[in-house]
């Protein structure tokens, strides 16, 4: 598709108002029928796609158009002054929590062109440390004990080895989400090596949020990296999963016991579908809030 853009035919990203609509609490086939290709391809302008999409809103209930309305005041204002800072959605969790599934997700629908992954982090500091130094860096999370522990010593050895792999990673992302900040665009990070709250000062527009599956359905996802996961550097021996996630699970377990005292919302994950939403309506009350604090900054 391709609007008008200063007197120039461009072509438009489309997917941006998809992913608006579905933060806005519309599923997939609602969005289709609201953006039938045949009527979306007669607009020539932005603003006459989106007067289109809100006459398509009108019998859909007050709350999804109300949303969408929010995101896209955000979305026009956004870049026009600092006061008003990008959204960054920040995914914590143990391993095997579903944080990446549901990073893919947030990504699309805020249309996010800053991405950054712990684990990532993590393998590029491995090109650069020595591994005779930082041993507890070239294992995963949950194995870091064996080499490295960090923090209280009351705590378990599974949750000291977290921390010490949190030592070296963290600082690492808290640079790169403040640099995103002032770069002023949308970015979602995940990983395990951030503790809840760390990050959340850093602007007004950091959400962060833990991922939580209950005990059962996070040790059969961790009991799948292997197979549905295909990851190759699991162990496929069950007896050896299994006393993996023993460990992962005290660093779930830790996680949970932190976003509580520093306030950071818990997401259930019984369903990814569910989760998302969950994590849409708490980037719309944010986004609010955004907005509510520019406005009133700018009448004074």
């Amino acid at each position: 598709m391709r609007l008008r853009l200063r007197d120039e035919e461009v072509p438009y990203p489309l997917f941006t108002i998809k992913g608006r609509l579905r933060l806005s609490g519309l599923n997939d086939q609602a969005i289709s029928e609201s953006m039938h290709n045949s009527k979306v391809s007669t607009c020539k302008t932005e603003e006459a796609l989106l007067n289109y999409v809100r006459e398509s809103l009108k019998s859909y209930e007050p709350e999804v158009r109300s949303n969408f309305e929010t995101l896209t005041k955000y979305e026009e204002l956004r870049g026009d002054t600092p006061e008003l800072p990008a959204i960054i959605v920040i995914l914590e969790g143990a391993s095997a929590t579903g944080k990446s599934l549901i990073a893919l997700e947030l990504m699309r629908d805020l249309t996010a062109t800053r991405f950054i992954s712990t684990d990532s982090v993590r393998q590029v500091l491995r090109s650069i440390m020595n591994e005779e130094k930082y041993p507890e860096l070239f294992c995963h999370t949950y194995q870091a004990h064996t080499h490295r522990q960090a923090g209280p010593e009351h705590l378990v050895p599974a949750v000291r080895g977290f921390l010490a792999q949190c030592e070296i990673i963290t600082p690492h992302i808290e640079t790169m989400t403040k640099r995103i900040i002032a770069e002023g665009v949308i970015a979602v990070v995940e990983g395990v090596q951030i503790q809840p709250g760390t990050l959340q000062s850093i602007s007004p527009a950091v959400i962060e949020v833990l991922i939580n599956p209950d005990v059962k359905t996070h040790r059969a996802m961790f009991a799948g990296k292997h197979e549905k996961g295909k990851l190759t550097t699991v162990s496929d021996d069950l007896t050896v999963r299994d006393k993996e996630f023993v460990a992962t699970r005290a660093i779930q377990d830790y996680m949970i016991a932190i976003a509580e005292k520093k306030d950071v919302p818990i997401i259930a994950l019984t369903d990814y579908d569910d989760a998302r939403q969950e994590i849409s309506d708490l980037i719309i009350s944010r986004v609010r809030n955004l907005l509510s604090s520019f406005e009133e900054g700018a009448s004074t």
